[in-house]
């Protein structure tokens, strides 16, 4: 498969999966998150998921190294899809622990699979519901999101209860596209800004600790407690 149609499967990946709730949804003060989409031809999102051209514009090592991802910490991966970051967290946390979290049972299974490939005791992965992370209280070093997190419904209140799940010291880092035009990602409607992101996590109760600036298409923001 091509380049080029992997980069369209990932585009329409990213459209389906932000759609809005029509009618209500316009009314509402903040943006709606987007319906959840079920993953029946695993091998089609595979496959744009682990997009070889990802890595151009993702950059993955570089993310991992902003966050000076400990050798003993444990890092919870929220709509981890096939893992693409949850591998290498379990690499950088060789003496700690990755954990992919999904709401899709197909895409867990692909992880679990991943991991035993992989040789990688420290990388776990797990079903979670629409509505909560089910993290336990004080077990997790790292919350990451990449691209999930405009998909969350009742945010505050969803990310109220992760904060509970997090370390003293414990940080929350959220990956996800500018609000504008780009070549990946959904429409600009669908998307949204970072102004509003750093608004609902402060509500939370969490504050803006970095923000980074070196990925072409996201906005990379590191929250505290």
């Amino acid at each position: 498969m091509s380049v080029r149609l992997l980069k369209v499967m990932l585009t329409i990946a990213m459209f389906i999966a932000a759609v809005f709730i029509s009618g209500c949804a316009e009314k509402q003060e903040r943006p709606a998150p987007a319906p959840q989409v079920r993953f029946d031809d695993i091998q089609m999102w595979i496959n744009a998921f682990e997009d070889p051209d990802r890595h151009i514009w993702q950059k993955p090592e570089e993310v991992i190294k902003k966050m000076n991802v400990r050798l003993n910490d444990v890092i919870a991966d929220i709509g981890a899809g096939t893992g693409y970051f949850t591998r290498r967290f379990a690499f950088a946390a060789l003496t700690g622990k990755a954990v992919g979290l999904d709401i899709e049972p197909s895409m867990v299974r692909y992880m679990k699979e991943d991991a035993k490939k992989l040789g990688l005791k420290n990388y776990e992965a797990r079903v979670v519901k629409t509505d909560d992370s089910e993290l336990e209280n004080n077990t997790v070093d790292i919350v990451f999101l990449c691209d999930t997190y405009h998909h969350i419904d009742n945010r505050i209140i969803y990310f109220s209860k992760v904060k509970k799940s997090l370390k003293k010291g414990g940080r929350l880092v959220i990956i996800d596209f500018y609000k504008k035009k780009l070549p990946y990602g959904p429409p600009p409607d669908h998307k949204l800004a970072k102004e509003i992101v750093i608004s609902e996590l402060e509500e939370a109760g969490y504050q803006l600790l970095r923000s980074h600036d070196f990925l072409p298409y996201q906005y990379f923001l590191e929250f505290g407690v």
